[in-house]
């Protein structure tokens, strides 16, 4: 009984890389710009304190993915290539970590589920994993970008 909560190991319900995290952390800060408006990666890293170098694989990563567009020459820096109403969470998680993986099992860390035959939460993960998908998939980067905006906010007028 002598853990501390920090040592307790945490169950993810959707496993995210460091980087996608990172990366919808960039594409949040990114919708807050109209379409085309050109960032340099120094503003970027300067606002979502994600160092220069890691965010410049970041940025990469969106634009190889059609999410943002790399501008070189005198205005160089990346745009969102489209409206980030039209942007989902979901397509920054693929963009970043890839196809989200579905035999991931709740009972035994990143091992393959040996299906709903021989584990007790196959049938009930199952449908939260697919609840989970289906709201990353609903929610865009501006409605993330406008909550956080409105937390932050709230919190300022509680203090």
């Amino acid at each position: 009984m002598g853990d501390s909560f920090k040592e307790k190991k945490m169950i993810k319900l959707l496993p995210l890389s460091k980087g996608c995290q990172n990366a919808l952390r960039a594409a949040v800060y990114f919708s807050t710009k109209p379409v085309g408006t050109v960032v340099s990666r120094a503003e970027a890293s300067r606002y979502t304190k994600i160092p220069t170098l890691f965010l410049a694989k970041i940025l990469q990563t969106l634009t190889r993915a059609g999410l943002l567009r790399s501008h070189l020459g005198a205005q160089r820096g990346y745009s969102l290539v489209r409206s980030a109403n039209q942007i989902s969470l979901l397509d920054v998680v693929r963009a970043y970590d890839g196809p989200l993986d579905e035999t991931v099992c709740v009972l035994d860390g990143s091992k393959h589920c040996p299906g709903d035959q021989t584990c007790a939460l196959h049938e009930y993960w199952t449908q939260t994993r697919q609840g989970v998908v289906a709201k990353l998939a609903s929610i865009s980067v501006a409605d993330a970008a406008r909550s956080l905006h409105q937390r932050r906010n709230g919190n300022r007028k509680q203090k």
